[in-house]
């Protein structure tokens, strides 16, 4: 019996096979229109890090990010941002991060 997951394989390879075929025997047929392409994105390109907290921090990450408005992504991303400005003092960082940091640092008693 073929799985669902081998079904598919089977039909991507069966439908290269077709394209490879109908590209040798010349019927593949060329446009000389331009083509649309995308969109360009709108930010810079993002990759994935895994990190492990504990479940106490990352409680307190959510619910910092929900009372924010953020994703917890945008949060971690924001607060890593501050971190490298503070190591850097030449760093521009947005307004909003500021902010929040501030707001975030009176909230939980860390400000000066």
């Amino acid at each position: 019996m073929t799985d669902k997951r081998t079904a598919k394989k089977l039909r991507d390879l069966a439908d290269s096979v077709d394209a490879a075929n109908a590209f040798a025997a010349g019927q593949v047929k060329y446009l000389d229109e331009p083509a649309e392409l995308p969109p360009p994105p709108e930010s810079e390109p993002m990759v994935m890090r895994g990190i492990r907290l504990p479940v106490s921090l990352d409680q307190q990450v959510r619910a910092a990010a929900a009372n924010a408005g953020l994703s917890f992504s945008a949060m971690i991303r924001e607060w890593i941002e501050l971190g490298l400005a503070e190591m850097e003092d030449d760093q521009t960082i947005p307004l909003s991060a500021l902010r929040r940091a501030i707001a975030h640092a009176a909230q939980t008693g860390h400000a000066a």
